[in-house]
């Protein structure tokens, strides 16, 4: 008796337990500015189409090794942007236009990009992301520091170029990719460039006093959710109905009949 069919199940329910994981992340990011939702995407296995090749053992191979069922390819954040909410906020900015912030972390000098615009002045009047963790960045790589004093006479353009009064303190570096699939979350609403093309960011049009909203539908999001729920049920009770019939399959296949 093969354990094929509980290997398969048991993939299955793994892939609905990391997508109902996804679910729970993006709902509870479901009020995060910036926010992009993360989906999973699913790849089927092929390897039954090897069945009708002349190397059989390569294909059973990949059979115990895959067990039957679709596996994940990889997560991917969602590319639509989820709307924008008007703050009022002088430190508060969105992108309308495609690109990201860039920003440097305060401790590793590490350079990461956001969409969350909720930006707030440390101790010292720079112009850091929300946890403090990271300062803002100009186009020529500089930090932004500002008098906290006149926080209400700081104005932004559209274009990116942030005044506080009738001095320029600098233009934000917004930029693009040429691969979002480089692109990794970093935690902390950041990301992480792995290995694309930096571009500076065309048409960028910038707002102040507005914050753009998570791209979660929390709706949809528990639709989805409520499915993973009953795949991941369905195949747990596979696993354990083939179990049963394998245990019975071992002891009474070879149980000697007396007459």
């Amino acid at each position: 008796m093969s354990t094929y069919g509980i290997a398969t199940s048991g993939l299955g329910a793994l892939g609905q337990s990391l997508k109902l994981d996804q679910a729970a992340h993006n709902l509870a990011n479901v009020s995060t500015p910036g926010f992009r939702r993360d989906r999973l995407s699913f790849r089927e296995r092929l390897v039954e189409a090897l069945e009708d090749r002349p190397d059989h053992r390569y294909y059973n191979a990949l059979v115990d090794r895959n067990g039957g069922a679709p596996f994940i390819d990889e997560v991917r954040f969602d590319r639509r942007p989820g709307g924008f909410d008007t703050t009022h906020r002088n430190l508060d900015f969105a992108l309308q236009s495609g690109g990201f912030f860039t920003v440097r972390d305060l401790d590793s000098g590490a350079s990461f990009y956001t969409r969350a615009g909720n930006f707030i002045l440390d101790g010292e009047g720079r112009l850091v992301t929300a946890d403090g963790r990271c300062e803002v960045l100009t186009r020529d790589g500089r930090g932004i520091t500002l008098d906290p004093r006149a926080a209400a006479d700081l104005r932004l353009t559209a274009e990116g170029a942030l005044f506080q009064g009738d001095v320029e303190a600098g233009r934000l570096a917004v930029v693009d990719f040429d691969d979002y699939s480089k692109l990794r979350k970093q935690g902390a609403n950041l990301f992480v460039n792995a290995g694309g093309t930096e571009l500076p960011a065309t048409h960028v049009q910038a707002l102040q006093g507005a914050l753009e909203v998570s791209s979660v539908n929390p709706v949809s999001e528990m639709v989805e959710m409520l499915k993973a729920m009953r795949a991941l049920e369905s195949n747990l009770q596979m696993i354990k109905f083939q179990d049963a019939t394998l245990e019975r399959a071992i002891n009474d296949a070879g149980r000697v009949t007396s007459r």
